[in-house]
């Protein structure tokens, strides 16, 4: 946007870069204007705000999903399955399993 503040003061603002330039005249901050509206800078930066509600949402479902793959961790896949018998008259075995 293109403004201008006061005699022989002109102000270009990109509103997506946050980019202020100003200018004794018109024509000098027509021709920024002109160079950073087509320079790589601002189309990254657009690009940047296009996709920047799909990395958020990415981001959102891998922390819910590492949430949940850490309660089941917690829960199930990372204790020791006990060290019994199968069979309940083994337990009286006093050589391996202890016993009474």
């Amino acid at each position: 946007m293109i403004r201008k503040e006061r005699k022989a003061r002109w102000v270009y603002t990109c509103p997506t870069c946050d980019i202020t330039v100003a200018g004794p005249d018109q024509w000098t901050v027509y021709e920024f204007q002109w160079h950073h509206v087509r320079s790589l800078a601002h189309g990254f930066e657009q690009l940047g705000h296009a996709i920047q509600p799909v990395i958020d949402a990415y981001v959102a479902a891998a922390r819910a999903l590492a949430g949940t793959a850490e309660q089941f961790q917690k829960d199930y896949a990372l204790i020791p399955p006990p060290n019994l018998p199968h069979d309940p008259s083994l337990l009286r075995d006093r050589r391996k399993w202890g016993g009474r």
